[in-house]
């Protein structure tokens, strides 16, 4: 019996996509080839998105200088509706559940409005690009 169990811990874990670098403060994906960003400032950086998009074109974060903003669809593969309250996969450390902006901007609204997850919900909504958000930035692995 004890040995089953130890087999399927074993092989859940060798099955999981993501993983975290706790040293790091990085979560990847071998599933999608991203590389996130998971630290405090996850928790406490609010921007607009525009700013958003500068952070992460300048940020140095792991050993690494070649972060973006993600879009909405890559926010989605990180998406886990079971693990409640927050939705998002529990490799993932720093954790709010409010609003992180995605890379889109609306040409139906003039530019004025673009993406962002919500992780309370799982889900993609728009606002104002000028109002302050959360930022987790990502990078390809490749």
């Amino acid at each position: 019996m004890r040995f089953m169990i130890v087999l399927l811990i074993v092989t859940l874990s060798l099955n999981a996509s993501m993983k975290r670098d706790k040293k790091r403060e990085i979560v990847y994906d071998n599933a999608t080839k991203l590389m996130w960003q998971d630290s405090k400032d996850n928790l406490q950086v609010m921007l607009s998105q525009p700013e958003a998009v500068k952070y992460c074109e300048e940020l140095s974060h792991a050993g690494y200088t070649n972060w973006r903003i993600p879009h909405a669809d890559e926010y989605a593969t990180i998406v886990d509706k079971t693990n409640k309250p927050n939705f998002i996969d529990k490799a993932f450390k720093y954790i709010i559940n409010e609003g992180y902006w995605a890379q889109t901007v609306h040409w139906r609204t003039l530019w004025f409005y673009a993406d962002y997850m919500h992780f309370l919900s799982g889900t993609v909504y728009y606002d104002n690009k000028q109002k302050d958000k959360h930022i987790r930035c990502v990078r390809d692995l490749q």
